[in-house]
Order: C-alpha cells, then sequence, then structure tokens
C-alpha cells in the first residue's frame, strides 16, 4: 500500500512537470543570452610582434594585446617560443614565461604587454622563423581562456 502511495505521488510529480510549465521555462532563454557588454569582453589574446634582446641574444622580446573580463578569480598570461636552427636541425632555442596573476590587468579593456621569454638552451637566432604562442586564462570568464600562436621571422637587432 505504501508503495502505491508513494508511486502515485511521484506520478502526480512527473505529469505536473510535463505539464504547461515546461514550455513556459523552454521559451525564456533570456538567463542564457549573451548580453552585448559580455561579447564585448571576451577573453582573447594576439601576439604582435617579437624581437631578440640586443643585449641578451638568448632572449626575445614578444608583443602581446589582451582582453579579458573583470577577474574574480584566477588569471595567467603565458608566452611560449620555439626556434629551430636552419642549420643544425639537432640545435633548438625554447622557452617560456609566466606572468604572475597580480600583474595580468582584467578589466574589460584592452591591454598591451611586452613579455621575454629566456631560451633555455641557445641563443634566439635572427631572421629565423619561431613559433610563438600566448595564451591568456580568466577563470569565470567566458570564454575561460585564449591563445594565439603565429610563426614569427625573429627581428634581430644591434646593441
Amino acid at each position: 500500500m505504501q508503495r502505491w502511495i508513494i508511486l502515485t505521488v511521484l506520478t502526480s510529480a512527473l505529469t505536473g512537470l510535463t505539464g504547461a510549465a515546461v514550455p513556459a521555462v523552454a521559451e525564456d532563454p533570456a538567463p542564457f543570452r549573451a548580453t552585448p557588454s559580455a561579447a564585448a569582453a571576451a577573453t582573447r589574446v594576439t601576439i604582435s610582434s617579437a624581437r631578440i634582446d640586443p643585449r641578451l641574444p638568448g632572449r626575445i622580446r614578444v608583443e602581446v594585446e589582451y582582453l579579458c573580463s573583470v577577474a574574480a578569480e584566477a588569471r595567467s598570461l603565458t608566452v611560449t617560443g620555439e626556434q629551430k636552427d636552419p642549420a643544425d636541425t639537432s640545435s633548438i632555442a625554447f622557452g617560456s614565461t609566466r606572468t604572475a596573476e597580480t600583474d595580468v590587468l582584467c578589466n574589460g579593456t584592452a591591454q598591451k604587454r611586452q613579455a621575454v621569454v629566456q631560451s633555455k638552451t641557445t641563443n634566439w637566432l635572427p631572421n629565423t622563423d619561431a613559433v610563438l604562442t600566448a595564451t591568456v586564462t580568466d577563470i569565470g570568464a567566458t570564454p575561460s581562456a585564449a591563445a594565439d600562436a603565429k610563426r614569427i621571422k625573429l627581428a634581430g637587432t644591434t646593441a
């Protein structure tokens, strides 16, 4: 008998869910729409340029532009580089840098930043292609991360 009562209550509750209340919820997608201001502040990043540091050829300076929304949670900016020596395929310069969370400004406006990437193996070669990747993360934003990757010929500078 008790099973019959529980089954009747559950059936009534489920019948109520499939009634007129469901279309009203389905027809109101407003909470799920992105507002124009939220779309304008979507997380994104772009690598502008890269050049070898004139005083330290083991470093490259990468110009990065990024935009992220107001961050209430963790955020970071990471830039990596890799360059193969065309004359010696076993020689690869590579390195990465991560900007401290407190130095990544997320306020919904475009930001420009220069990241310094130190090669862990050999010096960077001027006028040779390098693959650069920049990633900005803003946990809690939509989207929560964005990346840009480019093949850039590193500009060599004289001291």
